[in-house]
């Protein structure tokens, strides 16, 4: 009995244990969460030749892209967007990209503002517990401590110095987190990577803005939200409140096109099936079947017996029947007897 209590008390410290070993990486669920629906939308997009709807292929451009049209997958790993030096030389303020009207572009921008160290190192400046973010340590991330975030700039007498703050960290960002979810995952079902994702999207909706879903960590309110803080948090917003294309998330497009595509393939499996019965019966039509030769063909031996059973029945009767000698009479013999 006591050595089954061992058992009990040691198994639910392991439990604890892991559990506690996934809390210390901060943004876990919702970085896999992110990563499997990038690779299985990769993995779609790789394959987008072999007769793939064209709402889904403009929903694939949009998830990995940015735009309907989409682009090089190899390109888009080779190194950080152009876009990201815009921000930098811009104001550098992480809201804009990922809690303000830029925010929701595309699934690997999004991974960016969900895996990127945030102000001073945040998570991983030593005062929380979290020694890995998106599953990567400080050292994979750039290893600053001053990260990219909002809280020490302001719009007024920016140095370049000031303005390429973060730029380390997003560059390690993007080559150790974002390019190795776009390795493709032709095995992972698009439709389940994107049900589990929305599944991580926590409601932050309120009176000021409605139809807000944030991914990752962090607390807004009507002043910001994923600033990198520790308030905001890192993570991404997303605005689902209104209908219009510039703020409509890429995820929305692609949950709208899924369906689609499955009416889509659908309909080419049942016209592929009716065009081959058709080809089917085309070609029983096209060459019907030869008898068999011995139905035509008679055995030429049982032919020649027949015929000559035939020849001597018909000579039979007709010895039968006649009066006249079939044999003529020996006339030397007649002669004979006259003359005796």
């Amino acid at each position: 009995m006591i050595m089954i209590k061992c058992l009990i008390a040691l198994v639910m410290c392991l439990v604890v244990r892991a559990h506690e070993e996934v809390k210390k990486d901060y943004n876990h669920e919702a970085h896999n969460a992110l990563c499997d629906l990038m690779r299985a939308a990769v993995g779609k997009w790789e394959k987008r030749q072999e007769g793939l709807s064209d709402k889904l292929k403009k929903a694939l451009g949009r998830t990995l892209f940015g735009n309907e049209e989409g682009g090089d997958i190899t390109e888009l790993k080779r190194k950080l967007p152009d876009y990201y030096e815009a921000v930098l030389k811009g104001n550098a303020a992480r809201r804009t990209p990922c809690g303000g009207s830029e925010s929701d572009q595309s699934a690997p921008y999004d991974m960016v503002c969900l895996c990127t160290l945030g102000d001073g190192g945040w998570p991983l400046n030593g005062i929380q517990t979290e020694t890995t973010l998106c599953g990567q340590p400080k050292t994979a991330l750039g290893g600053g401590v001053e990260g990219w975030s909002d809280e020490r700039l302001s719009d007024e007498d920016w140095s370049d110095e000031e303005r390429n703050k973060g730029e380390k960290e997003l560059n390690a960002t993007w080559g150790n987190v974002v390019t190795p979810c776009l390795e493709s995952n032709l095995g992972k079902d698009l439709k389940e990577a994107l049900e589990q994702f929305k599944g991580k999207l926590v409601n932050k909706s309120d009176d000021y803005f409605p139809g807000m879903y944030q991914l990752g960590e962090g607390e807004p309110d009507k002043n910001g939200a994923c600033t990198g803080s520790k308030k905001y948090g890192v993570c991404v917003m997303y605005n689902n409140g209104t209908k219009t294309m510039d703020h409509r998330p890429w995820w929305v497009d692609l949950e709208k096109a899924i369906p689609q595509e499955e009416t889509f393939q659908e309909e080419k499996r049942r016209k592929e099936e009716e065009r081959r019965k058709q080809q089917e019966k085309s070609e029983g039509i096209d060459e019907p079947r030869a008898e068999p030769l011995t139905s035509r063909l008679p055995n030429t031996n049982q032919t020649q017996r027949s015929d000559t059973e035939s020849s001597n029945t018909q000579f039979h009767r007709l010895n039968m029947t006649s009066g006249t000698l079939i044999t003529p009479p020996c006339t030397w013999l007649l002669r004979a007897l006259l003359f005796i």
